[in-house]
């Protein structure tokens, strides 16, 4: 699958390639949290809002004569015309995506290849859609190269059923069979997590008193409008992490598949923040390891442990096989040590079934995940050696392959003058492993600095 975007901000064209495991690299105010906003919020409007025009061939036909089959073909066929649509529509929305007024985002464009190779549909399917009453079924039988579509209710009983909310139902199903492995769930953690855990218990307080004020006004103003407009001040994403803190009580109700199955995971970031989170009373706790008496809130907790707090929620509760896990900035408030173990972690996700894609300004994580990769390439008894030496697992060793890494390159004019806009170029990938040279740039100017001042010319 290839992403191409244009005309985003700073961001003059991108061009990605999503990787099991995937960097986005680059100096400040070069555009890469707006670009994986627009990634991942895409991926969200996919699933939750957008319909594919199924209309012509299979709602009115199925309302027409009461049942249709369609061929898996024809819809492959047809599937990246329903992806250069959704793209179009969503461009169009991309100021209140990342909720800003600039007009000159009215001009991004979003653009995405797909791939054979990226159709996999679902080999069964059965559903049955209604609402009062069971209305329609959708089946794919295993082997068969066909979907069929059944009225459940005679057609005359239809018309008190929504024709857009059927076709909405039949888009959702037609989306799960066609695209379920292709376009993945993504879970954004924001580089605003920090402040949102802070401060989620004021901010509800605030909004109860607002609601509860605004309300007493019956009939001047409707608070629910209000609160409408308070949550346009955010890009999506800061929004939907907001959410995801105040439905915590019900989401820790559930282990996810990566707590059932991949305990060490769990284990690795127990050990990145130094202790376990628990929930209780409707308090996000913390408990330092080695000392079970002391129970500290997120507030008492250290930067460190509130800036992944909202990570560690998503992997023993939230994530799901095939996800798309995005973080911005994952190094915040991280000693360079945790920086590189929270690489390994990523490697041990991407292993057991979730793509990561993150943003970062850090030279350890890229320098941890080439060691990471040219270590896998060792032979078993080198391997060993670096696994007794210096602690790495099998688990956490992951192919270059799987791995992208990006760089914000800035575009320049003829004559060399700065633009302030920008491209990202894929990192080459040599005898160290992905090579940086803004990282390096840096370090090697600071490494010339050192010597000049300890020995001179």
């Amino acid at each position: 699958m290839k992403i191409k975007v244009s005309n985003l901000g700073h961001v003059q064209s991108a061009e990605l390639t999503l990787a099991n495991f995937t960097i986005v690299c680059g100096g400040n105010n070069t555009g890469k949290t707006n670009l994986s906003y627009t990634i991942g919020e895409f991926f969200s409007y996919w699933w939750e809002d957008y319909e594919l025009d199924l209309f012509d061939i299979i709602v009115d036909p199925l309302l027409e004569v009461g049942n249709v089959s369609i061929t898996l073909k024809s819809l492959l066929d047809k599937s990246q015309d329903f992806v250069n649509d959704a793209c179009k529509s969503y461009s169009k929305r991309i100021k209140k995506v990342l909720s800003t007024e600039q007009n000159s985002m009215a001009e991004m464009t979003l653009e995405i290849e797909i791939e054979k190779k990226d159709l996999q549909p679902k080999e069964t399917f059965n559903v049955i859609i209604g609402n009062k009453w069971n209305t329609i079924s959708i089946d794919k039988d295993s082997g068969s190269d066909s979907i069929s579509i059944f009225l459940l209710v005679d057609r005359s009983s239809v018309d008190d059923f929504p024709r857009s909310v059927l076709a909405h139902s039949i888009s959702d199903a037609i989306k799960e069979i066609i695209f379920t492995n292709t376009f993945p769930e993504s879970a954004m953690l924001p580089a605003e997590r920090t402040g949102i855990e802070m401060f989620q218990t004021e901010l509800d307080f605030a909004r109860s008193k607002v609601l509860d004020t605004l309300k007493e006004e019956e009939g001047v103003v409707d608070p629910f409008l209000i609160l409408e407009r308070v949550n346009k001040d955010y890009a999506m994403p800061i929004n939907r992490a907001v959410d995801a803190v105040r439905r915590i009580g019900s989401t820790v109700k559930n282990l996810s598949y990566i707590a059932k199955e991949h305990p060490h995971i769990i284990e690795s970031m127990n050990h990145i923040i130094g202790g376990e989170v628990l929930y209780s009373n409707r308090v996000l706790y913390f408990i330092p390891e080695g000392d079970e008496q002391v129970k500290l809130t997120i507030k008492e907790s250290s930067s460190s442990v509130r800036s992944l707090v909202d990570l560690v929620i998503y992997l023993r509760h939230r994530a799901q096989k095939g996800d798309l896990l995005m973080i911005d900035e994952p190094e915040i408030n991280l000693h360079p040590e945790n920086q590189r173990r929270l690489t390994r972690l990523f490697a041990q996700l991407v292993n057991a079934g979730i793509k990561v894609y993150i943003t970062t300004h850090s030279d350890y994580i890229v320098k941890e995940l080439n060691n990471l990769t040219l270590i896998e390439s060792l032979s078993n008894r080198d391997k060993a050696k670096m696994f007794k030496e210096y602690g790495y697992a099998e688990t956490e060793l992951i192919s270059r392959n799987k791995c992208a890494v990006y760089i914000a390159s800035e575009i320049l004019t003829e004559d060399n003058r700065r633009t302030h806009r920008y491209t990202f170029k894929n990192a080459k990938y040599g005898e160290a492993g992905f090579e940086l040279d803004s990282f390096d740039d840096s370090i090697n100017e600071m490494n010339e600095i050192q010597d000049y001042l300890f020995y001179g010319d």
